[in-house]
């Protein structure tokens, strides 16, 4: 049998590659990969409705689960019986970060097509994009909301003098020749400065939402000088 895998983008922001096929017994095998933290999911839901999954990281088995019944489970047995399935994959580097298990090849070396998915309509590549984020913006939102009162508490009345001197350095630097290069160092430089006077003269940590702000306003005025201007 030669496999024809389908190799598309992921809708989940955790595993943005997805690879799938069908075995010989019309099972279904999805492999989804994060090469950048190179942690591969193993998937097989078979046409009696069981459906398993693996999670590895560098070769290392994170969890094995049942998911049609939720829980943990042992899943050596099974999933060797997929090993051939699993090998055909035409991606070496993604069978590296998997690391034999389940006896599965770490190098390519079948004759397997590789099928690349894409979506032609732009709203379905949109909805794709907004649904891969989603979740990222929701972890986003609950810890911003959850670290808000400690950083109002934190401020102090020295904090917003600093905030008043950074802005008026910030303002002299662009407006004497209007350049957001020189406003954006300007902005780093002032911001460092009086991080460093909380820890050496007034003895204690910095506001991090003084330090956040500036750093993201210092990026955002070298990014616009330094490309657009």
């Amino acid at each position: 049998m030669r496999y024809k895998w389908q190799n598309m983008k992921n809708p989940s922001w955790e595993y943005p590659e997805l690879y799938s096929t069908v075995t010989v017994h019309y099972d279904q095998v999805k492999v989804e990969a994060n090469r950048a933290s190179g942690q591969v999911r193993l998937e097989v839901k078979t046409l009696r409705g069981e459906h398993y999954e693996s999670i590895i990281k560098h070769g290392v088995v994170l969890r094995e689960k049942d998911l049609k019944s939720g829980a943990l489970t042992d899943l050596t047995d099974i999933l060797n019986i997929y090993r051939k399935d699993f090998s055909s994959l035409p991606d070496t580097p993604i069978l590296a970060l998997i690391g034999g298990n389940y006896g599965i090849m770490t190098e390519f070396l079948g004759t397997a097509e590789r099928i690349i998915v894409r979506d032609r309509n732009l709203f379905a590549r949109l909805k794709r994009l907004v649904k891969g984020i989603l979740p990222w913006l929701r972890a986003l939102g609950r810890r911003t909301l959850a670290n808000a009162s400690y950083y109002s508490a934190a401020a102090r009345p020295a904090d917003f003098v600093d905030m008043a001197i950074i802005g008026t350095a910030t303002y002299a630097a662009f407006t004497y020749n209007f350049d957001y290069l020189s406003a954006g160092f300007t902005l780093c430089t002032m911001a460092m400065l009086t991080g460093i006077a909380d820890w050496l003269i007034r003895k204690r940590e910095p506001w991090l939402m003084k330090i956040y702000a500036s750093v993201g306003l210092a990026s955002v005025a070298v990014y616009r000088g330094y490309f657009f201007q």
